[in-house]
């Protein structure tokens, strides 16, 4: 079962992260798209605005329900469940977006296998996957602690963990290509040197990301093809 609700409560409190501008920037405007782990709409409100037609599944029934003012329909349903796999028979798509969901169910390389046959000839995937290999992690380990938080790269409704490496695996073993990367780097609260260098902080975190993102990215952003 996909847990995906609270995070819709987050955006509305915070706005979109830099994960999900990078999964937006990868949907091509006009798009038949279907949002897994569709959470209350945020992400097909912004594809809807840009043409693009949305399916959503969601297993949150009250989620589902607000994101339906977003999308063609909503499946009330994980995408690993029988009844959902049941409502999409038949169907392909542009685009299938796992927008932060794949940590999240029981067996990812079994569903990113399932959803290549959900892309229509010359469509792609968009994935994003949290990295566990980031540096507060590795840090944290080499003090003793791998601390469950609410949200973040050790969220306690995570069920899988992956390093770019092992993101990189899931992919190929799903039988796609990685045809774009892009790495989003740590969002933290701004401490005093953060809140006066704002702008100095933000490049140099942003260029660390690119050149190191097995330490500093916080999550990994992949544009597929089925190979």
């Amino acid at each position: 079962m996909t847990v995906t609700a609270p995070y819709g409560g987050r955006v509305a409190e915070h706005g979109l992260s830099g994960s999900h501008r990078a999964i937006l920037a990868a949907v091509p405007d006009r798009a038949r798209v279907l949002d897994v782990g569709c959470a209350t709409g945020y992400l097909a409100a912004r594809l809807s605005a840009r043409g693009c037609r949305v399916v959503g599944v969601e297993p949150d029934a009250v989620a589902a329900a607000q994101a339906k003012r977003h999308c063609e329909r909503v499946i009330v349903g994980g995408i690993d469940s029988p009844e959902a796999r049941g409502e999409l028979a038949g169907e392909t798509f542009d685009c299938v977006v796992f927008g932060d969901v794949l940590e999240h169910v029981v067996d990812p390389w079994e569903t990113l296998r399932y959803a290549r046959e959900l892309v229509s000839p010359g469509g792609t995937a968009v994935v994003s996957l949290p990295n566990v290999a980031a540096w507060p992690v590795r840090v944290g380990l080499l003090a003793g602690r791998f601390e469950y938080v609410d949200f973040g790269l050790l969220d306690r409704t995570h069920l899988r963990f992956f390093t770019r490496r092992g993101a990189h695996e899931l992919v190929r073993g799903a039988g796609f290509v990685i045809e774009h990367e892009r790495f989003v780097h740590m969002e933290r609260a701004p401490g005093p040197v953060r809140h006066v260098l704002r702008l100095p902080m933000s490049i140099m975190d942003r260029a660390l990301a690119r050149l190191l993102p097995g330490l500093f990215a916080q999550q990994i952003v992949m544009r597929l093809r089925p190979s």
